[in-house]
């Protein structure tokens, strides 16, 4: 009789995780469960379907992972993508004595002030900031709360991702609806109000174990500037100089020790001002947007497959990650369109021509009829392209190039025309 298979459970799936479903499905040493709505077209493709309701009430969702877990007779690890499944991943994880970072270091880290503060305690380069009072209603108490701080700044929930209510206060006239408009994202009560940083955005991507840490990659990104900032696109590997890469990777790895992140992959943003690195944020989680594919398209390390076998407690060759070298570059490009009505989609086959089917690829997500709204968040993305390169800039220039080859047709709704559907893509992120 053969041993029954490890089982790895994901709590939900999140957008953009096509690479991790298509990794863990091909391996034939775990079998995969998805906790996801029973709506969702990718649940089937586990070994083990859990279906949840679509309201996915925390409770619920816990109590179904958790009978799961009970059930499961060998191996098992439990892993999530989305930020706000992460306590609840940290909870299954400790109650089944699962591998994985400390579970009050997970819980905390969806709390950005409380990561906030121990970066200064660290002394890790970061902004100046104050923790709000989302309830603070009082125009003269908001601007006390603020004080010390210059204008411009960002206000954002503590806890909320994908950009939601992450908005920039231009003058003192403007705090008010920069708080009201964090405020309605937040299910904490905590607002950030942070100095406005100035410069590129990067990330670095790493995989820590027993407090070792080894980079993986060093990601450049793309996002819109204004009120809000909205990722547009990411690249492999970062194009900095020697000086500047190794000080962002230490500045990372500092972050990381100042939270208590002893275990499990990561992806930590920072922004590169005329003063040097700062730090935004660590996500105790493995990179959205597809960077793990840029990852695997320039070193050939698949970073899902890593996280698997950490969740699952199975040793990792550190030295040789270490080592990892790039070869040439990698990039995605999200598709964005003007607020309407999807009309029709045009250029999908003439940019699928242009692309590498082997590496490359153009995903829509969205289709006739479905609302767009103004560009404020990263749910907003209607689809993107995957390029690669020679290197970083010939990548980039390839994904552009393809971009702007397809064209998403929107107009207002007409007097009468049926409410639109909403976006399809949301759904994942929720």
């Amino acid at each position: 009789m053969m041993d029954a298979k490890d089982l790895l459970m994901l709590v939900r799936v999140g957008c953009l995780r096509e690479g991790a479903l298509a990794a863990w499905t091909a391996r034939q040493d775990f079998d995969l469960a998805m906790a996801e709505s029973a709506t969702a077209a990718y649940l089937r493709l586990a070994d083990h379907q859990i279906p949840l309701s679509p309201e996915r009430p925390a409770e619920e969702v816990y109590e179904t992972c958790r009978a799961a877990l009970a059930a499961a007779p060998g191996g098992k690890g439990v892993i999530g993508f989305l930020d706000s499944t992460l306590p609840l991943v940290a909870r299954l994880a400790e109650e089944f004595g699962l591998p994985g970072c400390s579970s009050q270091t997970l819980r905390m880290l969806t709390d950005k002030a409380w990561a906030r503060e121990r970066f200064a305690e660290s002394q890790v380069p970061g902004p100046l900031f104050r923790v709000l009072n989302a309830a603070t209603t009082s125009s003269a108490d908001r601007q006390a709360a603020v004080d010390g701080l210059a204008y411009p700044f960002i206000v954002k929930p503590a806890d909320s991702s994908a950009g939601r209510g992450v908005i920039r206060a231009g003058c003192a006239e403007e705090l008010d609806a920069a708080w009201d408009t964090a405020a309605r994202f937040t299910k904490t009560g905590t607002l950030l109000a942070e100095e406005e940083m100035i410069g590129d955005e990067v990330s670095v991507e790493t995989v820590t174990v027993a407090g070792r840490t080894v980079v993986l990659a060093c990601t450049e990104k793309f996002s819109t500037r204004g009120e809000s900032f909205v990722e547009l696109g990411q690249a492999v590997p970062a194009r900095l100089g020697q000086s500047l890469e190794a000080e962002v990777k230490d500045i990372a790895v500092a972050a990381l020790k100042a939270v208590g992140y002893d275990y499990g992959i990561a992806h930590t943003e920072m922004i590169l001002t005329a003063d040097g690195p700062r730090i935004i944020e660590v996500n105790p989680r493995p990179a959205g947007d597809c960077i793990l594919d840029l990852i695997r398209l320039t070193t050939g390390t698949d970073v899902y497959d890593i996280a698997a076998d950490l969740a699952l407690g199975r040793p990792i060759d550190v030295d040789t990650l270490e080592r990892s070298d790039s070869t040439g570059g990698a990039a995605i490009r999200f598709l964005t369109a003007e607020p309407g009505v999807v009309r029709r989609v045009d250029g999908v086959a003439e940019a699928s021509a242009l692309l590498d089917r082997a590496k490359e690829r153009l995903v829509l997500l969205t289709r006739p009829g479905d609302v767009v709204e103004t560009v404020t968040s990263n749910l907003h993305r209607l689809g993107y392209v995957i390029a690669v390169g020679e290197d970083t800039a010939a990548a980039v220039a390839r994904a552009e190039e393809v971009a702007a080859s397809v064209s998403i047709r929107t107009s207002p709704s007409a007097e009468g025309e049926p409410p639109a559907r909403r976006l399809p893509s949301a759904e994942c992120w929720t």
